[in-house]
């Protein structure tokens, strides 16, 4: 008999690809925002937790219509990056922290999977965003952040057209890693194995959901699945698509084959950052925040998973 977590695979493998993510929709009473619009919603939150605050609020950032995350600054070549999604439209600027800056021409796909880079003409004062460091664990806590949207507020949650407004700002939801999987792109004579992470959206009475567990829809594609290790919270992931979860694991049994509305026991993937971790480097370089800033950092520094699957 199959096991659980095999059974998720063969269900993924055998799937065609799900809409691209949108939106961070948070389940259960906390409907459609109620904390989960803001930066000091998170703060709040994750002060209630054993986690580090998470500094990378304004390195979420808006392309085209959908999501990315600003990774830093690099001096050498005087230009910034964002690591986003490949399948959305590239836009010609993206704005870092109020600031608009021109996507260069310099945009670099990671091989064949769903990440590309974005090299923009400069970047903010910012902290230049940790890429996971070891492959996610099953059971380990995560925090989704994207700038899509969504307009209900009970299940299912119906999503509506993300949009291009840079005032649409980033959402955070909570999850738990369900497993990182080897999904297939090509075809059986010609595979094209990409690594993907996978969260599931749990119902409030689920066992083991978590405080703000959520879905992805329209607009978040491109936006960052972060894991907290060792006091650091890193990339570990960027969104890519959802799905509607198989009928063994959806409670109660919806069995509608589609992914919005978003239903309990929907899935988000992400492309797996640590699996390309020496390829987004490579393009990048060693990213920190602009060095006219670095004495003004320092001044900063001073004052300043085993998880069980459910049945």
């Amino acid at each position: 008999m199959m096991t659980g977590k095999l059974r998720i695979a063969v269900a993924f493998f055998a799937l065609a690809v799900g809409q691209p993510a949108g939106a961070v929709i948070v389940g259960g009473t906390y409907g459609s925002g109620n904390n989960n619009a803001t930066q000091t919603g998170l703060d709040a939150y994750l002060s209630t937790t054993t986690y580090a605050a998470f500094p990378y609020w304004n390195n979420l950032v808006r392309v085209g219509n959908a999501s990315g995350v600003y990774l830093g600054y690099n001096p050498s070549t005087m230009r910034g990056w964002v690591l986003s999604a490949n399948h959305i439209t590239a836009p010609t600027s993206i704005t870092v922290a109020d600031n608009a800056y021109t996507v260069t021409g310099g945009t670099t796909r990671i091989g064949t999977s769903d990440l590309k880079l974005y090299e923009i003409s400069g970047g903010p004062l910012l902290p230049s965003v940790p890429l996971a460091s070891v492959f996610a664990s099953n059971g380990e806590f995560a925090l989704m952040l994207g700038r899509g949207f969504t307009n209900d507020t009970s299940a299912p949650y119906t999503w509506v057209a993300p949009g291009s407004d840079e005032a649409n700002g980033a959402r955070w939801g909570t999850n738990t890693i369900e497993g990182n999987y080897l999904l297939n792109f090509g075809t059986i004579e010609k595979p094209d194995l990409q690594s993907y992470l996978v969260v599931d959206f749990d119902g409030p009475n689920y066992p083991g959901v978590t405080d703000y567990d959520a879905q992805g829809a329209a607009g978040d594609s491109g936006g960052g699945l972060f894991i907290h290790r060792s006091g650091v919270w890193e990339l570990s992931g960027i969104a890519h698509f959802v799905d509607d979860g198989p009928d063994f694991l959806e409670k109660p049994e919806t069995g509608d084959g589609v992914t919005n509305p978003s239903q309990y026991g929907d899935f988000t993937a992400y492309a797996d950052v640590h699996s390309y971790l020496s390829s987004i480097t490579s393009v990048t370089g060693t990213l920190i925040p602009e060095p006219s800033h670095s004495a003004l950092l320092a001044g900063a520094v001073l004052v300043f998973l085993a998880r069980r699957r459910r049945h």
